[in-house]
């Protein structure tokens, strides 16, 4: 919230005094501040496929039983991807429909590319200059627009961790001999909204979230059985 009522004064500032913004100290030191995160953001992302390696190879290994297992986390796989492809339809394809009055599939064309990206790096932030470029390529959205809300929606718009909160604190409750009730949908729900605005935008990053709605909806502490 800061960094937004910083930047529309900074505007301000630019526009009284009709200064250049390439010229600007501040403007350039974040602009490189912003590169040296992406930096960052990049060298985690090529770790973390060796650390999801190390956490799952550590959970198979302590399995007396690999069938039951297996079975056990496809229904958590199952039930993630039948709520991802019910968000795809009912917000890319139903709501977008009936707010804007035009056709979807016209719409979807642009965003292909940036949701290939942000599924095969598993980043929101990574994925921002995919989803310019797609923003910029529709001709529609103008480019100062377009620079503030895609990078804002990118770690705040959390739909995937939202999705997935709920999925994965069910699961761990049912194996962990927890019976949900109506209130703990209905709390997980709001956590799980509240949460993911708050969730990092690197592959991963809701782990931890996870374990906290959990204890906080089944009034439990450390780390539930099945998280590995």
């Amino acid at each position: 919230m800061f960094a937004i009522v910083f930047g529309v004064a900074l505007a301000r500032v630019f526009d009284r005094r009709r200064m250049d913004h390439s010229r600007s100290l501040v403007m350039n030191f974040f602009k490189e501040l912003d590169e040296v995160f992406l930096t960052m953001i990049n060298w985690i992302i090529a770790c973390t496929p060796f650390a999801v390696l190390s956490l799952i190879a550590s959970a198979i290994g302590k399995q007396d039983d690999l069938s039951e297992a297996f079975s056990n986390v496809g229904y958590l796989v199952v039930a993630t991807i039948i709520a991802m492809i019910l968000h795809v339809g009912l917000v890319h394809f139903v709501m977008f429909g009936l707010v804007t009055k035009s056709n979807p599939i016209g719409y979807l064309k642009y965003v292909v590319p940036a949701q290939t990206m942000a599924f095969a790096s598993a980043s929101s932030a990574a994925t921002i200059p995919v989803t310019l470029q797609s923003v910029r390529s529709t001709g529609r959205v103008p480019d100062h627009i377009a620079r503030f809300v895609i990078p804002l929606g990118a770690t705040v718009n959390m739909d995937g961790g939202a999705i997935y909160f709920p999925c994965a604190c069910i699961w761990l409750a049912v194996l962990n001999g927890i019976d949900p009730d109506v209130a703990s949908y209905f709390l997980l729900v709001i956590i799980s909204t509240i949460g993911s605005a708050g969730t990092a935008p690197v592959p991963s990053a809701s782990l931890v979230l996870i374990i906290t709605a959990y204890n906080t909806v089944f009034n439990t502490t450390g780390t539930p059985e099945g998280f590995s």
